[in-house]
């Protein structure tokens, strides 16, 4: 008899004893509660707090139950679904980047401790129980402070298909690529290494009914803070190439309808057919500079679609797709961030902001942190010095959700805007704030499905919004 029918004699006689074990189910919501922030102290020198989420708990559960189900137990050397290999993984990992890591059984435990930073890892695997069924490793891990705010959510994902379930589930080689992918987005994450930089642990947010404004009555007026106000709206519902949107006009609209409510001078709407690349590029680079000055405030909202292209190099290049792009070709078709970052240099206003509702990677975000909220005339501060910002709906191979009419992204910045952003109730919005506010609502409301970002491209000012009365 050959090695290779000798092999699948035993894997029948395997599967035979074996039976079948279901995987278990996993919570669809967000991992931990909290808003983004992104500043803190150099990784080797933080303390890391470590917490497993209820789902990781579960799939540990399951992946013992899998090693004393049927066969595994008669074939010892059958790879092994073990969770210590999970926790060696990824031990490794926050080992070698913290100065100490300290295991808690729940979160209250964490924030309660004296650690400087919060990982809770969330961690969901399926092991094959057939040939040609599919060996998945999904892991998130949510980096917070001890006030449950988010500094990033950085994601890792495996999958294999082996041929022979009864000698490899292919478990080791999806656990590599998802921890391997975890492990790289951890060292490329924007806002953990400012927040390793600060050196600081910002302090719980008062509640609002106790809060004191950091800014007087008289100094909220609008204009207050601007000469003028700029708004480039651009929705795409029908493109040329690439598949339609649903909703990209209508979150258009609804943006341009609430900038003129809350005061903006110009908004210059740009919808479908007329969003050509051209188009935007020239109202962007060309009329804007012309018209926009150095006392002014500037806000480009775009939705429609985003794409990522990886270069040579490993970096990767984020690009917004106008009407007539196409996914194909990248650099002659769409309009890249570098591009981007091009048009900010063109513009002399004081404070630029850049709101996309499409996902992408590849930003370019800077690691500059910005004024602290605590020092004496904050208000004035921020709005004196230059700054460009930016907040997006996803990362590189999300897809921005869309219900009731409006992406998920839109709905809770308008609402941010209306003030549900305002977090130390000063009656002014930050565009750090809306960033601080939209991400975790997003986050949560899609299932951790899309998970939007934000930071600086240029400056360390801040774009304001005054929050409109209620009466």
């Amino acid at each position: 008899m050959s090695m290779r029918k000798f092999y699948w004699l035993i894997g029948i006689v395997c599967l035979s004893l074996s039976g079948c074990l279901t995987a278990p189910s996993y919570v669809e919501r967000a991992t931990v509660p909290g808003e983004v922030y992104g500043q803190g102290s150099p990784l080797a020198t933080l303390h890391l707090g470590l917490v497993y989420t209820e789902n990781t708990k579960v799939a540990f559960q399951y992946m013992k139950t899998h090693m004393h189900h049927g066969h595994r137990v008669l074939v010892p050397f059958l790879e092994k679904v073990d969770p210590e290999r999970v926790k060696e993984g990824l031990n490794k990992i926050v080992q070698t980047r913290f100065k100490r890591v300290t295991p808690f059984n729940n979160l209250d435990d964490a924030v309660n401790s004296d650690v400087d930073m919060i990982l809770a890892f969330d961690y969901r695997c399926t092991v094959a129980q057939r040939p040609g069924e599919d060996t998945t490793v999904d892991v998130v891990g949510t980096f917070m402070n001890r006030q449950e705010r988010i500094i990033d959510v950085i994601k890792g994902r495996g999958l294999s298909t082996p041929q022979y379930v009864s000698f490899t589930y292919g478990f080791g080689a999806s656990l590599n690529t998802a921890l391997e992918q975890f492990t790289n987005g951890v060292d490329k994450s924007s806002p953990i290494i400012a927040f390793a930089e600060r050196r600081s642990v910002p302090a719980a947010v008062a509640p609002a009914e106790t809060a004191e404004p950091s800014a007087k009555p008289a100094e909220l007026q609008p204009g207050s803070f601007y000469h003028k106000s700029w708004a480039v709206v651009i929705g795409i519902d029908k493109y040329d190439v690439c598949p339609p949107l649903e909703y990209a006009t209508s979150d258009a609209e609804a943006v341009a309808k609430k900038l003129r409510e809350i005061g903006f001078d110009e908004v210059i709407e740009i919808m479908d057919k007329e969003a050509t690349r051209q188009r935007i590029l020239t109202v962007l680079g060309s009329e804007l500079p012309k018209e926009v000055g150095p006392e002014d405030r500037v806000l480009i909202f775009f939705a429609g679609h985003g794409q990522t292209e990886s270069l040579p190099d490993g970096r990767e290049q984020g690009y917004l797709i106008p009407v007539d792009g196409d996914i194909s070709n990248y650099f002659t078709t769409a309009i890249s961030m570098q591009q981007v970052r091009e048009i900010s240099e063109r513009i002399q206003a004081k404070h630029i902001l850049y709101v996309m509702d499409a996902c992408y990677s590849g930003q370019g975000f800077t690691r500059a942190i910005g004024v602290e909220p605590a020092i004496d005339g904050y208000i004035h501060k921020i709005t004196s010095l230059r700054s460009v910002q930016m907040i997006t709906a996803g990362g590189k191979k999300e897809q921005a959700v869309e219900v009731e009419g409006h992406g998920l992204f839109t709905q809770y910045f308008l609402r941010g805007l209306d003030g549900e952003a305002d977090r130390d109730n000063d009656k002014v919005v930050t565009a750090s704030e809306l960033g601080a506010y939209i991400v975790p609502q997003v986050s949560r409301a899609s299932g951790n499905a899309q998970t939007p970002q934000y930071g600086r491209l240029d400056g360390e000012g801040e774009v304001v919004f005054v929050v409109p009365s209620k009466e």
